[in-house]
């Protein structure tokens, strides 16, 4: 009969035990929901004397072309630096440009941004007082404000900046080194450390379907970029030849081509005028297009000023005058018949097309 007793007692007590846990539970859940709740308070009535903005359980700033980040975790504020244009980039490579247009705090909050490098770390002290914890709060924009000072001291350009890796807010991908290697123009680095990766078999954070990852992005932008700046060079080198071609001609044509560093003005008329009457004639005499002509007639002289903007053609004006003679005397026969025969077709077309 004790035991009986004592049973239903101890059960009773169990019962009435576990209550208490839960009640005690959910009233300590209530007091940690208040107590964020006053620290969010604190934060927004301290943080707009420091400059900072507020979204959430992040206050943000920019400055210097950086993104700085404050976050305010369970026990801890942490202070993490990115240059601004690493979203921008990554969002890019990612295929979520769209996000470049939401509100600034996306940045800090979002799924698909870049981690920053720690510049401080600070614990939180658990008050209740809310005078006091607004002075904790104070006390840790000031050490935020006097880190982003320094920092920027140290590095004044965002865009020759490098994350410290050893310093980073939990970047196991180093996305936010590999947007700073491609800014750069270190695409070939980047490549490398993706290839090394993939060798040691890293499983990126960010997946996309079954087959690609952040890195897939990465090294197709980079590729993409490589073969965009192939075909520029290409471009670029057809342009220089063409600029020095147009250089030596007209020092051909002049007079004293050995003395003189720049070519006279009868020296381009007598150049470009050939070269303009043989295509407009053939234009409007063959083809019969007079709107061709002018059309032809504008991207050609458009063109020839764009070759001696910011005198382009000097350096190679002067690079002809230091060749040697049979180099030049060759040049300058060569340019003469090439001239002489423009004018002879031009006036040619017109005595034909007349008859």
């Amino acid at each position: 009969m004790f035991s009986t007793q004592s049973k239903h007692f101890t059960y009773g007590n169990v019962t009435a035990l576990a209550r208490i846990v839960l009640i005690l539970w959910i009233d300590s859940e209530m007091t940690d929901k208040e107590y964020q709740k006053m620290i969010a308070d604190a934060r927004r009535s301290v943080s707009r004397k420091y400059g900072f903005r507020q979204s959430s359980y992040i206050n943000f700033k920019v400055e210097g072309d950086y993104f700085f980040c404050l976050y305010f975790l369970s026990d801890e504020a942490r202070l993490t630096v990115k240059p601004m244009y690493a979203d921008d980039l990554w969002w890019n490579i990612w295929d979520a440009s769209d996000n470049k247009k939401e509100p600034l705090s996306l940045r800090g909050t979002g799924a698909y941004s870049l981690s920053g490098q720690i510049l401080t770390s600070d614990e939180i002290t658990k008050v209740t007082d809310k005078e006091e914890l607004t002075d904790i709060i104070d006390g840790m924009f000031k050490n935020a404000t006097d880190a982003i000072s320094k920092f920027i001291i140290a590095n004044p350009n965002a865009d020759s900046f490098f994350p410290d890796e050893s310093k980073m807010d939990y970047d196991p991908d180093r996305l936010l080194y590999l947007m700073t290697l491609i800014h750069n123009g270190k695409e070939e680095d980047a490549l490398a450390i993706i290839k090394e990766a993939r060798k040691n078999k890293h499983r990126c954070i960010f997946q996309s379907g079954m087959f690609s990852d952040s890195y897939t992005y990465i090294r197709r932008w980079c590729n993409r970029e490589q073969v965009t700046i192939r075909i520029r060079n290409v471009f670029a080198y057809i342009f220089n030849n063409i600029v020095q071609i147009r250089a030596y001609a007209l020092m051909a044509l002049g007079r004293n081509n050995k003395k003189d560093t720049l070519p006279s003005v009868y020296d381009i008329r007598l150049l470009d005028g050939g070269i303009v009457m043989a295509l407009c004639f053939s234009i409007i005499f063959h083809w019969h297009n007079c709107t061709l002509a002018w059309i032809t007639l504008a991207v050609y002289f458009i063109c020839g000023w764009f070759m001696d903007f910011e005198k382009r053609s000097e350096r190679y004006y002067i690079r002809f005058g230091n060749l040697p003679d049979k180099t030049r005397l060759r040049w300058k026969i060569g340019m003469w018949i090439f001239v002489v025969t423009l004018y002879i077709y031009s006036f040619a077309i017109l005595y034909f097309f007349e008859l």
